[in-house]
């Protein structure tokens, strides 16, 4: 057996041990490099009767974990110790430690409700708060209601545990492994230097180490990392790649010793889990590329995002392992100031149909730690029902068991099934769609990897189009040829991308919109397809419309079929009565939507999370009903004002005008708006130039809320973002002013900002 080095957790091991068997759960915050990944998950294995598992949020953490404590122990991976993610297994019935990500894990769960083989399972880097982190956590600890014998473990490096202890009531352990300090360099606040490309900046930041540092360097994605090999070149040290879907001789490479200096380009996988030795500096990006789901179809998709503190500081602390280190930042401090602590949640924002069948299939056993927002629960519950995979009693029948046990989520799954039977021919078009234009991959991987699917080669000619309907039948749109737009199933009307050209059909799926609300991905569909889809899409609704009583078949708000009934109100029965104000109250309903886009509905998001007023819940008091008059039509006219009045009243607001008012004085003629979006809080937007002479940030609240001012520079892009215009002032500014002066003399760059005159150009001074 090789000889292993003493690590941080080596000591506290036996006691962790003793309490796992004591404890129904234990919580372990522990500082990276403390070795609780690789010690303590075989620790446990080893006195345990049963099996253990380990959750990881990432596949190559996954792996390279269980490569290293096979390797101390001299086993061979995949015998005692062993890994499990999706399209990839090393295990056997030897195993004793299994290595899972999260959503392997769940999807074993799926099949696998009791676990009576494992006696420990262990959640590693719990504070990346992944949806499917949440998810077996809650999954878990229901388990554990009827299994005491299970154990849990959460481990994390950055974890806040107050929370978590009111939840669980853990045994916690806090171990912290001796650090080096870490000297921290950020770029100066200076446009110039900050909109470099990355190539760029990495190349002088590498300049400016020891030429005998480790590096480790940042990095989102391959892509980035293509780009700065080049730049670098070899000159400068030896140029490894860490990433997940490195084959594992290239993975390994990075974590053996080299010849000369290495330079590692990691993605975030390298700030936790994986600990690279000998590493002296780091180089940081500032960020990462994250999944996120869009808030049309539901699907996931990578996008760059800046990271957070709590990021930035596990980033930098792999300089500062085994010697003194140092990080550099490739941002300014101000933009690390500004930086959110902690990751959200990503059950906060994360589509929950996937979660939604699990929930289902533990017939809605799950204890959750953060719960799933109510709206967002409800929206997939009614997406599971609409392709099938719900009851209308929400119970899980067999079409989303087996969409459970597909390795895509919910709507793909759906889709796949859908095309089981389909010739290969029709199979490839589906899958090819899927990869290259949904998933953005044009790499092939998801066409090797359903090698099975594409062999079965079915009888059924039906075009691919026709399953992916099955999927995303809640996105279905009807062309309007004359106003070149289409009439979405939602009631929303989309605009059409100039890209997309030769519409003809009358209906096609709308995968994709842009930021514009334009329709950006479509493919066409028939009419007659929608007619085969079972749970049945239409609904039968009778509508008052100009006096006239009117039997409309609705997919969704796109109108199938219309009849016009005579309307004898005065005949009707009660129960006639009510379905036809119901059916009315639609205009009220797009009349509620209209009015939550205008700038009053953005005052009153903010003044209810400023004084913890539940919007939301007096939102669902706003009724139609006393807006229907006695022949059962629905007047408009006063909707607004009802509106403001019972909002204002209900949340007990008061001069709403004086204390959140739509625009600011700056003293003079300089009056600007005050935006008030629903998602961040508000702000002024204007040329630095048109605050010289303010002292100090305006506020709103009576001078309790300071504004967000967004300062636009000569080039009218961004110049910097502060709710701290006296420190903006006294240093930032001055920093800033050498260059502006430089680049734009004509400009206006007083050397006293806040006691200046308010003029944009110098030439607007003479005279005055």
């Amino acid at each position: 057996m090789k000889q292993k080095i003493q690590l941080p957790i080596d000591p506290f091991i036996d006691q962790i041990v003793k309490d796992s068997q004591d404890y129904s759960t234990l919580l372990i915050k522990a500082s990276p490099g403390s070795g609780k990944t690789t010690r303590l998950p075989w620790a446990i294995a080893q006195r345990s009767q049963k099996n253990v598992l380990v959750l990881e949020p990432r596949r190559l953490a996954a792996k390279l974990a269980a490569i290293r404590i096979a390797d101390e122990e001299n086993f061979k991976i995949g015998e005692e110790i062993g890994y499990h993610f999706r399209f990839e297994k090393k295990t056997s019935p030897k195993t004793r430690l299994t290595f899972y990500t999260e959503g392997t894990f769940l999807k074993r769960l799926m099949h696998d409700p009791t676990l009576e083989d494992i006696s420990v399972v262990i959640l590693d880097e719990f504070h990346e708060r992944h949806l499917e982190t949440d998810v077996s956590l809650a999954a878990l600890m229901s388990l554990q209601k009827k299994r005491p014998d299970l154990k849990i473990i959460l481990m994390s490096a950055t974890l806040e545990t107050n929370a978590i202890e009111r939840f669980v009531k853990p045994k916690l352990f806090e171990i912290t492994a001796p650090n080096f300090p870490v000297t921290l360099h950020y770029l100066p606040n200076q446009p110039s230097i900050l909109n470099q490309s990355l190539e760029q900046k990495i190349k002088k930041a590498i300049e400016q180490l020891d030429p005998t540092f480790d590096t480790l360097i940042f990095v989102p994605g391959m892509r980035e990392m293509m780009k700065v090999s080049d730049s670098l070149g070899s000159s400068l040290g030896e140029v490894f790649f860490l990433h997940a879907d490195l084959d594992k001789e290239d993975q390994e490479k990075a974590l053996l010793p080299a010849s000369r200096r290495k330079i590692i380009l990691a993605t975030n996988i390298a700030e936790s889990s994986v600990t690279i030795p000998g590493i002296k500096a780091v180089i940081d990006s500032g960020i990462q590329r994250e999944l996120v789901y869009s808030p049309w179809n539901g699907l996931s998709f990578l996008e760059d995002h800046p990271i957070t503190k709590s990021s930035a500081i596990q980033r930098a602390g792999r300089a500062g392992r085994t010697s003194a280190g140092a990080c550099y930042r490739l941002y300014a401090e101000m933009d690390f100031n500004e930086r959110a602590d902690h990751t959200i949640p990503e059950i906060l924002k994360a589509d929950l149909t996937d979660t939604v069948l699990l929930s289902a299939q533990m017939n809605h056993d799950l204890y959750w730690y953060t719960p799933p927002p109510e709206g967002r629960w409800k929206k997939s519950q009614e997406l599971a029902f609409r392709i099938g995979a719900l009851d209308e009693n929400g119970k899980l029948n067999s079409l989303g068991a087996e969409i459970l046990k597909m390795p895509l989520d919910t709507r793909l799954s759906r889709t796949l099934i859908a095309a089981s039977s389909y010739t290969k021919d029709e199979k490839k078009k589906l899958l090819r769609f899927i990869s290259e234009e949904i998933e953005g991959d044009r790499s092939g991987t998801l066409m090797r990897r359903m090698a099975d699917f594409l062999n079965h080669d079915g009888t059924d000619k039906s075009p691919w189009e026709k399953a992916l309907l099955t999927g995303f039948i809640d996105q279905v749109a009807r062309f309007r040829q004359k106003q070149h737009d289409f009439i979405h199933s939602s009631g929303k009307t989309l605009k059409i991308h100039p890209e997309l050209k030769e519409l003809h059909q009358d209906f096609y799926l709308v995968l994709d919109i842009s930021k514009r609300q334009e329709a950006v991905l479509v493919v066409p569909i028939e009419e007659e397809w929608l007619y085969d889809i079972i749970p049945f899409p239409f609904s039968e609704d009778e509508e008052i419309e100009d006096g006239k009583l009117k039997r409309k078949t609705k997919l969704g708000s796109i109108v199938m079929d219309e009849t016009t009934l005579p309307l004898e109100w005065e005949k009707l029965n009660a129960e006639s009565r009510t379905k036809i104000l119901i059916s009315s109250a639609t205009p009220f309903r797009k009349k509620v939507d209209e009015w939550k886009e205008a700038p009053y509905f953005g005052k009153l998001v903010f003044w209810s999370k400023h004084q913890k007023l539940p919007l939301d819940e007096v939102l669902k008091t706003l009724s139609a009903e006393s807006f229907f008059n006695d022949g059962g039509s629905l007047s408009l006219a006063h909707v607004e004002d009802y509106f403001k009045n019972t909002l204002e009243e209900k949340l007990e607001i008061k001069n709403l005008e004086r204390l959140l008012p739509s625009h600011i004085d700056l003293g003079g003629r300089r009056e600007l708006p005050i935006f008030y979006p629903t998602d961040r809080d508000p702000y002024v937007e204007a040329h630095i130039q048109d605050f010289y002479g303010q002292k100090k940030t305006p506020t709103i609240l009576d001078g309790k809320f300071a504004l967000t001012l967004n300062l636009i520079g000569p080039d009218r892009k961004p110049m910097q973002i502060t709710r701290d215009l006296v420190n903006f002032w006294a240093k930032t500014y001055q920093e800033m002013k050498k260059e502006y002066t430089r680049d734009y003399p004509r400009h206006y760059w007083p050397d006293k900002p806040d006691e200046a005159k308010p003029f944009l150009l110098k030439r607007h001074l003479e005279g005055k």
